[in-house]
């Protein structure tokens, strides 16, 4: 599996929604978790993989990493968002989250269990795959960045 393709699917609702509910349309939205933070577009990310690749190819390989690490976004992101998750099954509004500036939304999701313990964990997680994996060493850096792949 492609780390690279895997580490963009994990950010792609993000990058998709932040800008546009968060930044071009809040007056509309009020939210960065929209389109992009639904199974709807997750099922529609592997629809277009399996569609524009070939089966058994290396390319569908390489990009069956996106909706992949789309799927792990939105467990982690959206359990307690189910009307978004679900959209457009539960409802055509997605539900008003006023974020603000990004210092209170900082704080917000600082006083956040769930976050913190995800946040503490997945740092736990990379300090011991960077271990075990000897990234410390340019040249498995270099590796890593050049196949995408890790060998531990």
């Amino acid at each position: 599996m492609d780390l690279r393709v895997l580490a963009l699917g994990a950010v792609l609702p993000d990058l998709i929604d932040k800008p546009i509910g968060s930044i071009l349309f809040t007056d509309y939205f009020d939210t960065g978790r929209i389109y992009a933070h639904t199974l709807l577009f997750a099922v529609a990310v592997l629809f277009g993989v399996m569609v524009f690749t070939r089966r058994g190819s290396a390319a569908r390989k390489r990009w069956m990493a996106l909706p992949i690490g789309v799927f792990f976004h939105l467990l982690l992101d959206m359990p307690l968002d189910a009307e978004t998750l679900w959209w457009p099954a539960l409802g055509l509004e997605f539900p008003s989250f006023a974020e603000g500036a990004l210092v209170d939304l900082i704080a917000y999701l600082l006083r956040s269990p769930w976050v913190v313990l995800q946040e503490v964990l997945g740092l736990a997680y990379l300090i011991v795959l960077y271990r075990k994996a000897e990234l410390g060493d340019p040249e498995r850096r270099r590796d890593l960045v050049g196949t995408g792949r890790l060998s531990v």
